[in-house]
């Protein structure tokens, strides 16, 4: 029975990713419930240690809270520990729980990709009830609203585009023939809609990574014809963007007038330039401590004063950089030990063959040099979520 429970949990979880952040919260405390009724726990212990992945993945959360030994536990610091949890909490309930065949991953999956869908839609028809005014808005920077963060919703399309891709290849369809229509629609649909949201990071990490694994998919079928195909579609879609989607054209000139103000000193107020006041902050901080950081705990107050006595007309924002982030809290030790444990579930047993989990870590990877990723609660959701399903579905 705790088989089709933890495929049901699955399904949630892909079906309110994109929508609903609280019912996660609650999914989480299901998955941990049916670990402990799963049967003898030194048993289910005993398997966890043994799968080096989900250890790793367990690793990271003490990764983040270590440097509550050496920092002062302000609200700051246990709201990072909050926000890490489930890297303590999932790791193991996934591993404890029963292995479900390749064909209902695949309906997570399918879910998935409906769920996205209809939430993009949805997003899609509040867009154009009122057209000029988001189109505008992205002319000035600002985004178009989503259920979640903008930059993990455009992330997440990025993602559920590659796994609509892998359904199609693999011939994945339930009853009936047409449903692969329906996918290709779905799919098409989801990059056109990428487009008109204008997220860069989406965008970015949705070409890099149809790239990418175009090119490992014709190396591996000899199929050259194709892989020019989607080299010359993946080229050939900006500039057809740009002329034909307003949104993007507004939120690309903005990025250029952005960039051009870089360029003449002028920063406050423009979003790339306060990500680069950010990672300038960021970089200052950890040189002055590059071994163990300032610790999580005192990082916010740090920021705060440098800010304050460098620029104080500007809006507090720290570095909009993963990695960056960990070498402020944690130094060059802590950031080395991080990405060890990052690498090593697609390392473990050649994963890396499977085209889901490496595209989900070039994804994520991308990812981790704009933003701080696994630094809010969704964000950790989508990472850990993704994560644990590719390395239950490849044990």
């Amino acid at each position: 029975m705790n088989k089709y429970f933890f495929l049901l949990c699955l399904i949630f979880i892909a079906a309110f990713l994109s929508s609903s952040p609280a019912f996660l919260s609650i999914t989480i405390i299901a998955f941990l419930l049916l670990a402990f009724a799963n049967g003898n726990l030194k048993e289910s212990w005993q398997k966890f240690k043994k799968h080096k992945g989900y250890v790793a993945t367990t690793g990271i959360f003490f990764i983040i809270v270590y440097s509550g030994i050496y920092s002062e536990l302000t609200p700051y610091y246990w709201d990072r520990a909050r926000v890490a949890l489930p890297f303590l909490i999932l790791p193991f309930a996934f591993s404890s729980l029963p292995k479900l065949s390749e064909r209902q991953f695949q309906l997570v999956f399918y879910g998935l990709l409906v769920a996205v869908t209809l939430v993009s839609i949805g997003t899609f028809i509040n867009y154009v009830s009122d057209f000029e005014f988001y189109t505008e808005a992205l002319e000035h920077g600002r985004p178009i609203p989503t259920p979640i963060h903008h930059i993990r919703f455009s992330l997440l399309i990025a993602y559920t585009i590659i796994i609509g891709f892998w359904l199609l290849i693999n011939k994945v369809i339930y009853r009936f023939k047409w449903e692969k229509w329906l996918i290709s629609v779905a799919i098409f649909f989801l990059f056109v809609w990428v487009h008109i949201l204008s997220v860069r990071s989406g965008i970015v990490v949705l070409y890099v990574t149809l790239f990418l694994l175009s090119l490992q998919y014709v190396f591996k079928t000899k199929r050259y014809l194709l892989g020019l195909s989607v080299v010359l579609m993946i080229l050939a879609a900006p500039f057809l963007a740009y002329n034909f989607v307003p949104s993007f054209q507004n939120r690309m000139d903005y990025a250029l007038y952005d960039f051009q103000s870089m360029q003449n000193g002028k920063t406050k107020n423009f979003s790339d330039g306060e990500r680069i006041i950010s990672l300038q902050m960021g970089i200052e901080i950890g040189n002055k401590n590059p071994w163990f950081g300032v610790g999580i705990g005192d990082l916010d107050n740090e920021i705060r004063k440098i800010y304050a006595e460098k620029y104080p007309e500007f809006i507090v924002k720290r570095p909009h950089n993963q990695l960056l982030f960990f070498y402020v809290a944690i130094g060059v030790i802590g950031t080395i030990a991080f990405l060890i444990l990052f690498l090593l579930p697609l390392l473990y047993q050649k994963n890396y063959k499977d085209e889901l989990l490496l595209a989900f870590y070039i994804i994520v990877s991308l990812s981790f040099m704009v933003e701080t990723t696994i630094g809010s609660a969704i964000g950790t959701a989508f990472y850990i979520f993704f994560l644990l399903l590719s390395m239950k579905r490849l044990e």
